[in-house]
């Protein structure tokens, strides 16, 4: 019995998401040692994309030449991170420890020409730099303390999406294979906008099933404090200061500004999820709850934000508004078959960010199944999300609307070596935007035509293989 509960609970564990080789578990060290690991992750794709709206340029890129640019509908590509950390036990049984995730930065593009040369390019391709770093400390009666840059509770108990098949489907890496402005937002908190934050995280001890946790995130600050934010002299550690001790935009500690874009950034963020895990024969089941809501900095500009219309008494612009968003998520075992979904609804919009008092709020739905058989994986999700998207379109009741599914298929070859089997489709559409050029205020695509890209759609297959350690 002990051995399928733990089994069962495995599975609903992969069933949650995909959680970092940060967040792996390690087996524990003996009482007063310290284990000191290095993992890792190396994986390649080879891909082909399909019905790729917008992936060619159709204006000419310059008036020095002709034509357009265009694209190959295939490709390689690879990543590599890295996770360095230790783990302690003391005599006393406090365990502590500290995790990095190390990624490289591959924003530059490839080439000839202003991109023939590597030294060109390695201040920007493939630089390392930290994206999570935490350290913890707690006890198995007590529970846990984290604190740093972190996943919270929201994404460390995340149920439902099923991102436990290839590389996690439509928040895998795939979707980057494609046109950032076709590819899908992903709402759900398993993303960087929501855990690349400073932030200290108690995790609870399960009983009777049940466990919980809270965090807490007082800015969008991520690896560095006090970031333009004028203290009165340099700062050790490499934290930068604003000229002149005064705090400039983009100060993690602002709490009001009269910088337009200042009041789109959250600030003091609570998460809380309640999650329940057990099992009945061999049948199991995960269910969480959860909250995240907050506050954002504060708009002291006399200039409006959309149009007068829209301004107060006062002549203040509009303020946006802090995160006040509801989760819930399930997901049911047996005999190796999952099924779950997870619904999330409240004041955000796009990918954590802020909606504006009168706009639309978000709604996302996904629904997802997996089966698992020896070395084998395989699952499919799919995912509605309908959101203010473009703010401009969406106070004239115009809200965009995302579509996507993806399935695939995990095979282990051999501990830590995996190939992949990926197939992805995404649909972005909202009247009065321009999904190619970004623009808003756009006229409407009319019946049988999309002249003003309204609706875009991209789909992609991949193989893939993955090295982890």
């Amino acid at each position: 019995m002990r051995k399928l509960l733990l089994a069962t609970v495995a599975v609903l564990g992969a069933s949650i998401g995909v959680a970092s080789v940060a967040d792996a578990q390690t087996p524990s060290p003996a009482p007063g040692t310290v284990t000191v690991r290095l993992n890792g992750r190396f994986r390649f794709y080879a891909f082909g994309a399909f019905d790729r709206d917008a992936d060619n340029n159709t204006v000419a890129p310059s008036s020095a030449t002709t034509g357009a640019n265009k694209q190959v509908n295939f490709g390689f590509a690879e990543y590599a991170r890295l996770y360095p950390g230790f783990d302690g036990v003391a005599a006393n049984g406090l365990k502590y420890g500290a995790s990095l995730e190390i990624r490289q930065d591959q924003a530059s593009g490839a080439g000839g020409g202003s991109f023939g040369s590597v030294s060109q390019q390695n201040r920007a391709r493939s630089a390392l730099y930290f994206r999570r770093e935490w350290g913890y400390l707690g006890t198995d009666q007590l529970g846990t303390i984290r604190v740093g840059t972190t996943d919270g509770p929201a994404t460390l108990f995340l149920t439902g999406t099923f991102e436990n098949f290839n590389d996690g489907g439509l928040n895998g890496d795939i979707p980057g294979l494609i046109s950032p402005n076709l590819q899908l937002t992903y709402p759900f908190s398993s993303v960087g906008n929501l855990y690349a934050t400073n932030k200290a995280v108690y995790l609870s001890p399960q009983l009777f099933g049940f466990d919980m946790g809270v965090s807490f995130e007082p800015s969008t600050a991520n690896n560095s404090i006090n970031n333009n934010c004028g203290a009165s002299g340099p700062l050790s550690g490499g934290f930068t200061t604003a000229a002149g001790g005064v705090s400039g935009p983009g100060c993690d500690r602002l709490t009001a500004s009269p910088n337009n874009a200042e009041s789109a950034r959250r600030k003091n963020t609570v998460e809380a999820v309640l999650r329940y895990r057990g099992t009945f024969g061999g049948f199991g089941i995960a269910a969480t709850g959860g909250y995240i809501g907050g506050s954002n900095v504060k708009d002291n500009a006399s200039a409006p934000l959309f149009n007068s219309s829209r301004t107060n008494g006062l002549g203040v612009r509009d303020q946006f508004e802090g995160l006040s968003v509801g989760d819930f998520g399930v997901a049911l075992t047996y005999a190796g078959f999952s099924v779950g979904a997870n619904y999330q609804f409240g004041r955000f919009n796009g990918q954590w960010g802020l909606a504006p008092k009168g706009a639309p709020g978000g709604e996302a739905i996904m629904v997802g199944a997996s089966y698992t058989i020896g070395p084998v994986v395989v699952g499919a999700h799919a995912l509605s999300y309908t959101s203010a998207g473009d703010l401009g379109n969406a106070f004239q009741g115009r809200q965009r609307r995302e579509l996507g599914a993806a399935a695939g298929a995990t095979y282990t070859v051999a501990p830590g070596v995996s190939l992949f089997l990926s197939y992805l489709f995404n649909e972005r559409k909202q009247n009065g935007y321009n999904f190619v050029t970004g623009a808003g205020g756009v006229t409407a695509a009319t019946p049988g035509g999309n002249a003003a890209n309204n609706k875009v759609t991209a789909s992609l297959i991949s193989l893939g293989t993955s090295f982890t350690w």
